[in-house]
Protein backbone atom coordinates (compact mmCIF):
# COMPACT_ATOMS: atom_id res chain seq x y z
CA UNK A 1 0.00 0.00 0.00
CA UNK A 2 1.38 3.46 -0.54
CA UNK A 3 0.05 6.49 1.46
CA UNK A 4 0.65 10.67 0.60
CA UNK A 5 -0.17 13.29 2.73
CA UNK A 6 -0.56 16.76 1.15
CA UNK A 7 -0.27 20.32 3.00
CA UNK A 8 -2.12 23.14 1.27
CA UNK A 9 -2.23 26.72 2.48
CA UNK A 10 -5.99 26.99 2.69
CA UNK A 11 -5.49 30.96 1.53
CA UNK A 12 -3.59 30.81 -1.68
CA UNK A 13 -4.00 26.67 -2.12
CA UNK A 14 -0.25 26.27 -2.62
CA UNK A 15 1.17 23.40 -2.01
CA UNK A 16 3.76 23.61 1.42
CA UNK A 17 4.54 19.93 1.80
CA UNK A 18 3.95 16.61 0.56
CA UNK A 19 5.37 13.10 1.56
CA UNK A 20 4.38 9.70 0.27
CA UNK A 21 5.63 6.55 1.88
CA UNK A 22 5.08 2.68 1.00
CA UNK A 23 3.50 0.11 3.69
CA UNK A 24 4.98 -3.51 2.93
CA UNK A 25 1.56 -5.40 3.75
CA UNK A 26 0.68 -8.60 2.09
CA UNK A 27 -1.09 -11.86 2.73
CA UNK A 28 -1.15 -15.65 1.42
CA UNK A 29 -4.44 -15.65 1.06
CA UNK A 30 -7.61 -12.74 0.79
CA UNK A 31 -9.62 -14.84 3.34
CA UNK A 32 -6.94 -13.68 5.87
CA UNK A 33 -7.72 -9.97 4.77
CA UNK A 34 -9.21 -8.52 7.85
CA UNK A 35 -11.90 -5.43 7.78
CA UNK A 36 -11.10 -4.41 11.41
CA UNK A 37 -7.59 -4.37 10.86
CA UNK A 38 -5.88 -0.89 11.66
CA UNK A 39 -2.24 0.74 10.74
CA UNK A 40 -1.28 3.39 12.42
CA UNK A 41 1.83 5.52 11.17
CA UNK A 42 3.09 8.98 11.97
CA UNK A 43 5.25 11.47 10.25
CA UNK A 44 6.21 15.28 11.69
CA UNK A 45 6.38 18.45 9.39
CA UNK A 46 7.74 22.09 10.05
CA UNK A 47 5.14 24.01 9.00
CA UNK A 48 4.44 27.86 10.47
CA UNK A 49 1.14 28.83 11.80
CA UNK A 50 -1.58 28.77 9.45
CA UNK A 51 -4.74 27.22 8.43
CA UNK A 52 -4.24 24.26 5.85
CA UNK A 53 -6.29 21.92 4.39
CA UNK A 54 -4.47 18.32 4.69
CA UNK A 55 -5.55 15.30 2.39
CA UNK A 56 -4.23 11.67 3.13
CA UNK A 57 -4.73 8.96 0.73
CA UNK A 58 -4.29 5.09 0.51
CA UNK A 59 -3.82 3.24 -2.70
CA UNK A 60 -2.92 -0.60 -3.16
CA UNK A 61 0.00 -1.07 -4.92
CA UNK A 62 -1.27 -3.62 -7.30
CA UNK A 63 -4.17 -2.23 -7.79
CA UNK A 64 -4.35 1.44 -8.11
CA UNK A 65 -7.72 1.44 -8.69
CA UNK A 66 -8.25 0.35 -4.94
CA UNK A 67 -8.05 3.60 -2.96
CA UNK A 68 -9.24 5.78 -0.27
CA UNK A 69 -8.89 9.33 1.09
CA UNK A 70 -9.65 11.77 3.43
CA UNK A 71 -9.64 15.48 3.90
CA UNK A 72 -9.33 17.79 7.16
CA UNK A 73 -8.72 21.43 8.07
CA UNK A 74 -6.15 22.29 10.79
CA UNK A 75 -5.39 25.73 12.18
CA UNK A 76 -1.82 26.02 13.47
CA UNK A 77 -1.44 28.44 16.19
CA UNK A 78 1.44 30.29 17.38
CA UNK A 79 2.32 29.55 21.15
CA UNK A 80 2.03 32.48 23.70
CA UNK A 81 5.34 33.95 24.38
CA UNK A 82 5.02 34.83 28.28
CA UNK A 83 1.70 33.05 29.84
CA UNK A 84 1.77 28.84 30.65
CA UNK A 85 0.22 27.02 27.42
CA UNK A 86 -0.67 23.89 26.58
CA UNK A 87 -0.27 21.61 23.46
CA UNK A 88 -3.13 19.85 22.04
CA UNK A 89 -3.87 16.59 23.72
CA UNK A 90 -2.52 13.45 22.44
CA UNK A 91 -4.97 10.29 23.27
CA UNK A 92 -2.64 7.09 22.96
CA UNK A 93 -2.81 2.78 23.22
CA UNK A 94 0.59 2.65 24.95
CA UNK A 95 3.23 5.50 26.53
CA UNK A 96 6.58 3.94 27.18
CA UNK A 97 9.94 5.76 28.42
CA UNK A 98 12.51 4.65 26.33
CA UNK A 99 16.61 5.60 25.45
CA UNK A 100 16.67 8.16 22.60
CA UNK A 101 15.73 5.78 19.00
CA UNK A 102 16.29 7.85 15.59
CA UNK A 103 14.62 4.99 13.90
CA UNK A 104 11.32 4.85 15.63
CA UNK A 105 8.97 7.00 14.50
CA UNK A 106 6.93 7.08 17.41
CA UNK A 107 9.90 8.41 19.59
CA UNK A 108 9.62 11.94 21.47
CA UNK A 109 10.94 13.52 24.27
CA UNK A 110 12.35 10.38 25.89
CA UNK A 111 8.77 8.46 25.37
CA UNK A 112 7.72 6.23 22.53
CA UNK A 113 3.90 7.33 22.13
CA UNK A 114 1.79 4.95 20.19
CA UNK A 115 -0.94 7.08 19.15
CA UNK A 116 -4.90 6.03 19.36
CA UNK A 117 -6.69 7.87 16.24
CA UNK A 118 -10.03 5.74 16.89
CA UNK A 119 -10.09 7.49 20.67
CA UNK A 120 -11.94 4.11 21.21
CA UNK A 121 -11.22 2.55 24.74
CA UNK A 122 -12.81 0.07 27.13
CA UNK A 123 -13.32 -3.92 26.40
CA UNK A 124 -10.37 -3.90 23.96
CA UNK A 125 -8.19 -0.63 25.23
CA UNK A 126 -8.43 -1.04 29.34
CA UNK A 127 -6.31 2.09 29.75
CA UNK A 128 -6.11 5.59 28.28
CA UNK A 129 -2.72 7.18 28.12
CA UNK A 130 -2.18 11.03 27.13
CA UNK A 131 0.85 13.24 26.47
CA UNK A 132 0.86 16.89 25.62
CA UNK A 133 3.38 19.32 26.31
CA UNK A 134 3.64 22.39 28.94
CA UNK A 135 5.24 25.65 27.99
CA UNK A 136 6.38 29.19 29.93
CA UNK A 137 6.65 27.33 33.12
CA UNK A 138 8.82 29.68 34.44
CA UNK A 139 7.05 32.82 33.93
CA UNK A 140 6.71 32.87 38.13
CA UNK A 141 9.45 32.37 40.39
CA UNK A 142 7.35 29.74 42.62
CA UNK A 143 8.52 26.08 43.18
CA UNK A 144 5.89 24.30 41.98
CA UNK A 145 2.96 24.00 39.91
CA UNK A 146 -0.52 22.08 40.15
CA UNK A 147 -1.88 19.72 37.62
CA UNK A 148 -5.34 17.89 36.97
CA UNK A 149 -5.92 15.33 34.90
CA UNK A 150 -10.72 14.75 35.13
CA UNK A 151 -12.04 12.47 32.90
CA UNK A 152 -15.90 13.93 32.37
CA UNK A 153 -18.94 11.97 31.03
CA UNK A 154 -21.37 13.29 28.74
CA UNK A 155 -23.48 15.37 31.27
CA UNK A 156 -19.87 16.76 32.91
CA UNK A 157 -20.38 14.71 35.73
CA UNK A 158 -16.79 14.42 37.21
CA UNK A 159 -15.75 10.52 37.17
CA UNK A 160 -11.73 10.57 37.25
CA UNK A 161 -9.55 12.66 38.82
CA UNK A 162 -5.84 12.67 39.29
CA UNK A 163 -4.21 16.01 40.90
CA UNK A 164 -0.53 16.43 41.62
CA UNK A 165 2.04 19.37 42.47
CA UNK A 166 5.21 19.33 40.48
CA UNK A 167 8.15 21.39 40.66
CA UNK A 168 9.70 24.27 38.05
CA UNK A 169 12.57 23.17 36.66
CA UNK A 170 12.44 23.48 32.98
CA UNK A 171 10.26 26.12 30.79
CA UNK A 172 8.69 23.43 28.71
CA UNK A 173 8.20 20.31 30.51
CA UNK A 174 6.41 16.50 29.04
CA UNK A 175 3.09 15.93 30.85
CA UNK A 176 2.35 12.23 30.37
CA UNK A 177 -0.20 9.86 32.25
CA UNK A 178 -2.21 7.20 32.18
CA UNK A 179 -5.58 6.14 33.59
CA UNK A 180 -7.77 2.53 34.04
CA UNK A 181 -10.63 2.88 32.02
CA UNK A 182 -11.55 -0.14 32.21
CA UNK A 183 -14.76 0.12 35.03
CA UNK A 184 -16.33 3.00 32.69
CA UNK A 185 -19.74 2.58 31.42
CA UNK A 186 -20.07 2.59 27.31
CA UNK A 187 -20.63 6.66 26.24
CA UNK A 188 -18.78 9.39 25.32
CA UNK A 189 -16.24 11.29 27.94
CA UNK A 190 -13.67 14.06 27.75
CA UNK A 191 -10.63 13.96 29.19
CA UNK A 192 -9.36 17.67 30.46
CA UNK A 193 -5.90 18.30 31.75
CA UNK A 194 -5.39 21.56 33.59
CA UNK A 195 -2.44 23.66 34.42
CA UNK A 196 -2.54 25.84 37.43
CA UNK A 197 0.05 28.14 38.65
CA UNK A 198 0.55 28.56 42.35
CA UNK A 199 1.07 31.83 42.25
CA UNK A 200 -1.64 33.50 40.75
CA UNK A 201 -3.88 30.63 40.56
CA UNK A 202 -4.20 31.30 36.59
CA UNK A 203 -4.95 27.65 34.59
CA UNK A 204 -4.83 26.96 31.14
CA UNK A 205 -6.83 23.60 29.71
CA UNK A 206 -6.70 20.99 26.53
CA UNK A 207 -9.12 18.28 26.37
CA UNK A 208 -10.21 16.10 24.12
CA UNK A 209 -13.34 13.76 23.61
CA UNK A 210 -13.31 9.86 23.65
CA UNK A 211 -15.38 6.45 23.71
CA UNK A 212 -15.85 3.95 26.11
CA UNK A 213 -17.17 0.78 24.63
CA UNK A 214 -17.63 -1.85 27.63
CA UNK A 215 -20.65 -4.04 26.57
CA UNK A 216 -20.19 -5.88 29.85
CA UNK A 217 -21.35 -3.49 32.19
CA UNK A 218 -24.45 -1.69 33.11
CA UNK A 219 -25.87 1.48 31.43
CA UNK A 220 -24.97 4.66 32.77
CA UNK A 221 -28.62 5.49 34.51
CA UNK A 222 -27.03 9.13 34.63
CA UNK A 223 -26.45 9.45 31.26
CA UNK A 224 -29.29 7.84 30.44
CA UNK A 225 -31.96 10.09 28.22
CA UNK A 226 -34.56 7.57 28.20
CA UNK A 227 -37.00 9.61 30.61
CA UNK A 228 -36.42 12.51 32.64
CA UNK A 229 -36.29 15.93 31.54
CA UNK A 230 -34.55 17.91 29.09
CA UNK A 231 -32.14 19.41 32.25
CA UNK A 232 -30.84 15.73 33.60
CA UNK A 233 -29.87 14.49 29.12
CA UNK A 234 -26.84 15.42 27.47
CA UNK A 235 -28.77 17.92 25.54
CA UNK A 236 -28.50 20.46 28.75
CA UNK A 237 -24.81 21.29 28.20
CA UNK A 238 -24.74 21.34 24.49
CA UNK A 239 -24.05 24.56 22.76
CA UNK A 240 -26.53 25.78 19.70
CA UNK A 241 -23.93 24.44 17.26
CA UNK A 242 -23.55 21.14 18.36
CA UNK A 243 -27.37 20.93 18.71
CA UNK A 244 -27.54 21.25 15.29
CA UNK A 245 -25.03 19.16 14.43
CA UNK A 246 -26.78 16.73 16.16
CA UNK A 247 -30.19 17.20 14.42
CA UNK A 248 -28.59 17.15 11.19
CA UNK A 249 -27.24 13.20 11.90
CA UNK A 250 -30.40 12.61 12.91
CA UNK A 251 -32.43 13.64 9.69
CA UNK A 252 -32.39 10.14 8.20
CA UNK A 253 -35.22 9.24 10.72
CA UNK A 254 -36.66 12.56 10.70
CA UNK A 255 -40.30 13.36 8.85
CA UNK A 256 -40.27 16.05 6.61
CA UNK A 257 -42.37 18.21 9.16
CA UNK A 258 -39.94 17.67 12.18
CA UNK A 259 -37.06 18.48 9.99
CA UNK A 260 -39.45 22.08 8.90
CA UNK A 261 -39.85 22.65 12.66
CA UNK A 262 -36.36 22.20 13.85
CA UNK A 263 -35.40 24.85 11.51
CA UNK A 264 -37.74 27.29 12.58
CA UNK A 265 -36.59 26.99 16.12
CA UNK A 266 -35.24 30.01 17.48
CA UNK A 267 -32.83 29.62 20.26
CA UNK A 268 -30.58 27.35 22.38
CA UNK A 269 -33.03 26.21 24.76
CA UNK A 270 -36.47 25.57 22.44
CA UNK A 271 -33.81 23.51 20.49
CA UNK A 272 -32.30 20.93 23.49
CA UNK A 273 -36.10 20.89 24.37
CA UNK A 274 -36.84 19.95 20.11
CA UNK A 275 -34.08 16.96 20.63
CA UNK A 276 -35.09 15.76 23.49
CA UNK A 277 -38.45 15.03 22.37
CA UNK A 278 -37.57 14.06 19.25
CA UNK A 279 -35.77 10.98 20.55
CA UNK A 280 -37.90 10.24 23.77
CA UNK A 281 -40.85 10.15 21.08
CA UNK A 282 -38.32 6.83 19.24
CA UNK A 283 -37.54 5.07 22.45
CA UNK A 284 -38.85 1.78 21.69
CA UNK A 285 -39.01 0.02 25.54
CA UNK A 286 -39.30 3.18 28.04
CA UNK A 287 -39.22 0.78 30.92
CA UNK A 288 -35.35 0.55 30.42
CA UNK A 289 -33.41 3.56 31.98
CA UNK A 290 -31.46 4.14 28.72
CA UNK A 291 -32.84 4.80 25.16
CA UNK A 292 -32.16 2.17 22.77
CA UNK A 293 -33.14 3.20 19.42
CA UNK A 294 -31.10 6.06 20.10
CA UNK A 295 -27.98 4.01 21.26
CA UNK A 296 -27.96 1.88 18.79
CA UNK A 297 -28.44 4.39 15.75
CA UNK A 298 -25.48 6.51 16.88
CA UNK A 299 -23.54 3.54 17.01
CA UNK A 300 -24.17 2.62 13.32
CA UNK A 301 -22.99 5.89 12.44
CA UNK A 302 -20.23 5.79 15.01
CA UNK A 303 -19.03 2.44 12.51
CA UNK A 304 -20.27 4.07 8.90
CA UNK A 305 -18.09 7.28 9.63
CA UNK A 306 -15.07 4.56 9.74
CA UNK A 307 -16.01 2.48 7.06
CA UNK A 308 -17.70 4.36 4.53
CA UNK A 309 -15.38 7.39 4.49
CA UNK A 310 -14.71 9.50 1.53
CA UNK A 311 -11.82 11.98 1.11
CA UNK A 312 -14.62 15.20 1.42
CA UNK A 313 -17.61 13.49 3.28
CA UNK A 314 -18.08 11.94 6.69
CA UNK A 315 -19.05 8.10 6.16
CA UNK A 316 -22.46 8.71 7.54
CA UNK A 317 -23.39 11.38 4.85
CA UNK A 318 -22.19 8.86 2.35
CA UNK A 319 -25.10 6.52 0.67
CA UNK A 320 -23.74 3.05 1.82
CA UNK A 321 -23.42 4.84 5.55
CA UNK A 322 -27.17 5.96 4.88
CA UNK A 323 -28.05 2.82 4.24
CA UNK A 324 -26.54 1.08 6.80
CA UNK A 325 -27.64 3.75 9.59
CA UNK A 326 -31.10 3.33 8.26
CA UNK A 327 -31.75 -0.57 7.53
CA UNK A 328 -28.77 -1.75 9.85
CA UNK A 329 -25.73 -4.12 8.26
CA UNK A 330 -26.78 -6.23 5.56
CA UNK A 331 -26.87 -9.61 5.16
CA UNK A 332 -24.47 -10.29 2.62
CA UNK A 333 -22.71 -8.27 0.24
CA UNK A 334 -21.53 -8.70 -3.01
CA UNK A 335 -18.11 -7.16 -3.91
CA UNK A 336 -17.67 -6.87 -8.01
CA UNK A 337 -14.30 -4.84 -8.12
CA UNK A 338 -12.32 -6.37 -11.34
CA UNK A 339 -14.33 -6.50 -13.63
CA UNK A 340 -13.70 -5.52 -17.00
CA UNK A 341 -16.64 -3.61 -18.32
CA UNK A 342 -17.86 -1.69 -15.80
CA UNK A 343 -16.59 0.36 -12.83
CA UNK A 344 -16.74 -1.51 -9.61
CA UNK A 345 -19.61 -2.14 -7.55
CA UNK A 346 -21.60 -3.98 -4.47
CA UNK A 347 -24.66 -5.38 -3.70
CA UNK A 348 -25.66 -5.60 -0.71
CA UNK A 349 -28.44 -7.76 0.36
CA UNK A 350 -31.48 -7.55 2.98
CA UNK A 351 -33.14 -10.82 3.12
CA UNK A 352 -35.85 -9.72 5.99
CA UNK A 353 -37.08 -6.49 4.44
CA UNK A 354 -40.14 -6.65 2.49
CA UNK A 355 -39.64 -10.17 1.41
CA UNK A 356 -35.32 -9.37 0.16
CA UNK A 357 -34.15 -6.39 -0.96
CA UNK A 358 -30.99 -5.40 -2.72
CA UNK A 359 -29.22 -1.95 -3.02
CA UNK A 360 -26.71 -1.63 -5.64
CA UNK A 361 -23.81 0.86 -5.54
CA UNK A 362 -21.10 2.25 -7.74
CA UNK A 363 -18.13 4.10 -7.81
CA UNK A 364 -18.13 5.65 -10.99
CA UNK A 365 -15.24 8.32 -10.03
CA UNK A 366 -12.88 5.94 -9.04
CA UNK A 367 -11.98 7.54 -5.45
CA UNK A 368 -13.81 4.71 -3.67
CA UNK A 369 -17.09 6.98 -3.04
CA UNK A 370 -19.68 4.37 -3.63
CA UNK A 371 -23.20 6.22 -5.12
CA UNK A 372 -26.98 4.20 -4.51
CA UNK A 373 -27.42 3.09 -8.75
CA UNK A 374 -30.70 0.95 -7.65
CA UNK A 375 -32.79 -0.71 -5.17
CA UNK A 376 -35.72 -2.91 -5.54
CA UNK A 377 -37.10 -1.49 -1.91
CA UNK A 378 -39.98 0.21 -2.62
CA UNK A 379 -39.04 3.61 -0.87
CA UNK A 380 -35.95 4.07 -2.75
CA UNK A 381 -33.94 4.73 -6.18
CA UNK A 382 -35.09 2.05 -8.54
CA UNK A 383 -33.12 1.85 -12.09
CA UNK A 384 -32.87 -1.39 -13.70
CA UNK A 385 -30.32 -0.17 -16.25
CA UNK A 386 -28.25 0.94 -13.31
CA UNK A 387 -25.21 -0.87 -15.22
CA UNK A 388 -25.37 1.77 -17.32
CA UNK A 389 -23.71 4.33 -14.62
CA UNK A 390 -20.57 2.85 -14.67
CA UNK A 391 -19.92 1.06 -18.19
CA UNK A 392 -15.91 1.37 -18.08
CA UNK A 393 -14.75 3.94 -20.60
Amino acid sequence: MIMSITFKKTTSDSVVARQAWRIPFSVSDTAMLESSRSYVDIFGFMLKPDVYHIFLVAQDVNAPNIRDSVALTANLQQLPNSNISLSDVELASSIVQIERDSTNRFYKNTFEVRPNPSKLFGEHQPTLFYYLEAYNLLRNKSEKYYTKAVVTNAVGKEVINHERGKRRINDSNVEVGMMKVNTLKTGVYTFSYTVIDSVDGSAVTSSKRFFIYNPSLPVDTLVSTSGGSVDASEYATMTEDELDKEFERSRYVASGAEIAQYSKLKGVEAKRKALFEFWSSRDEDKSTPVNETKMEYFRRIEIANVQYKTGFREGWKTDRGRVFIVYGPPDEIERHANETDVKPYEIWHYNSIQGGVIFIFGDRTGFSDYILLHSTHRSELHDENWRRQIEAN
